[in-house]
């Protein structure tokens, strides 16, 4: 019997990749956006009479699931406050386990320092313009990233032993061996990772000014078709040559990790201890729970 697994993010932990990596393994069916490997119910229909009897799962993949918000799926968020998404995860969780009861589950985390700065670089990048420092001081901001709650919820809802956790960290420093991790938990036939990086941060200078920009394009009476137009191309970091003129002609401070205070990420790491009892987290103790 064919078996089904869901991968409900984090966001900022190589969903592309991953995402990727299911569409391209020959015993896994993916369909970007999909449900359990099929892009609309005519596909059940089609392969109904043209089986597909070399495929091992059917993958579920949205790092939304973790990170719930009425915009999901739309082009562009809108940037009115941060939701509390406990709600959200909550009844992801329930409507995933009631159609898909004996799914395995994977959970990939990342580092709280990392994964906050991350965060806070795709927020900018879909066209925020806050600076770090207030975007940290938000009551809500660490809480997608309460692991103790999220896995503990899954376990609960799917079985302990069908819930796979695993640190973004080893993906980023050793890709083989996140993929062969994998492939054995499921019992699948290795299949070698595929190449190149998706949706890289920005940079440090990057950060400094494209919030500046924002507000500036946000003033200019130009239209809301340019002001989209200007969004989309802070998205895919198309101003990428003309920030690195400005930051030559008028430096700015470099927004780096480091400016996140250190009591903030020790209040994040006592929703961590529960990844203590995972052997692929020793290596990152520090970033977790250390």
């Amino acid at each position: 019997m064919t078996g089904h697994l869901i991968h409900v993010g984090y966001p900022k932990t190589g969903s592309n990749f991953l995402r990727r990596w299911f569409r391209e393994h020959p015993r896994l069916a993916y369909s970007e956006g999909g449900i359990a490997g099929y892009g609309s119910a005519y596909e059940i229909a089609r392969e109904a009479v043209a089986p597909r009897p070399d495929v091992l799962y059917r993958v579920t993949s949205s790092e939304s699931f973790t990170a719930p918000h009425p915009d999901t799926g739309r082009e562009q968020d809108s940037h009115d406050d941060p939701i509390d998404p406990a709600v959200g995860q909550e009844n992801v969780c329930a409507s995933l386990a009631a159609l898909f009861p004996n799914a395995y589950v994977l959970i990939v985390t990342r580092g709280f320092r990392s994964m906050i700065f991350s965060s806070f670089s795709q927020y900018i990048r879909s066209g925020a313009d806050v600076p770090l420092e207030e975007f940290v001081k938000h009551p809500l901001i660490g809480r997608p990233w309460e692991y103790d709650r999220v896995v503990g919820m899954y376990r609960s809802a799917f079985g302990a032993e069908k819930v796979i956790v695993m640190p973004w960290e080893l993906l980023r420093d050793d890709v083989d061996r996140f993929v062969r991790t994998l492939e054995e938990r499921l019992g699948l036939p290795h299949f070698a990772a595929p190449s190149g990086r998706l949706n890289t941060a920005l940079t440090s200078a990057e950060l400094y000014w494209y919030p500046r920009l924002t507000r500036l394009v946000q003033t200019l009476p130009i239209g809301s078709r340019l002001k989209r137009m200007y969004l989309r191309g802070i998205f895919t970091n198309r101003f990428r040559p003309a920030v690195a003129v400005l930051q030559r002609l008028r430096p700015g401070t470099p927004v780096t990790a480091d400016a996140i205070p250190e009591p903030l990420i020790a209040a994040y790491r006592a929703n961590a201890h529960t990844l203590r009892e995972n052997p692929l987290y020793a290596p990152y103790a520090r970033e977790y729970y250390g």
